[in-house]
């Protein structure tokens, strides 16, 4: 089945960006993907690695609450929703899950950086932009 890949991170213009692209798969009749990109945790001098595995298993436990709670926000638009929790770098996890060939198009929120922001620090939504081997739709 045909699925727009979603963006997700529990931020305002992720909120956006689900909505409208939540939208549009309703009415283009394909299917949502809802991906979270969790960044990696590096072990911290003096972390035990039973407190890191903790620490891992509560941040896969956030990821999939929010996944959860934004997959409700999906349904109302009668699409069939999945949920998907990468690890890594998000704009690489993003452009990497978009490669599927079920994968029709990427709608991600934009931050609203300034310029100056985004030349010095980048944005995902540029990176994805540019890495992507699909469309991306920018969401403010």
């Amino acid at each position: 089945m045909a699925r727009l890949l979603i963006a997700v991170d529990g931020s305002p213009p992720s909120l956006h960006a689900l909505e409208y692209g939540a939208s549009l798969a309703a009415k283009l009749g394909v299917g949502v993907l809802l991906l979270h990109a969790m960044p990696r945790v590096v072990l911290p001098l003096g972390m035990t690695p039973a407190s890191l595995a903790e620490l891992l298993h509560t941040q896969e436990a956030e990821g999939e609450r929010l996944l959860a709670a934004l997959a409700d926000k999906a349904h109302p638009h009668g699409v069939e929703v999945e949920t998907e929790l990468g690890v890594g770098d998000a704009a690489a996890v993003i452009a990497e899950r978009a490669e599927a060939a079920d994968i029709q198009m990427v709608v991600m929120g934009s931050r609203g950086q300034g310029a100056v922001a985004r030349l010095l620090l980048g944005s995902v939504a540029t990176q994805v932009v540019h890495t992507a081997a699909k469309p991306v739709v920018v969401v403010r």
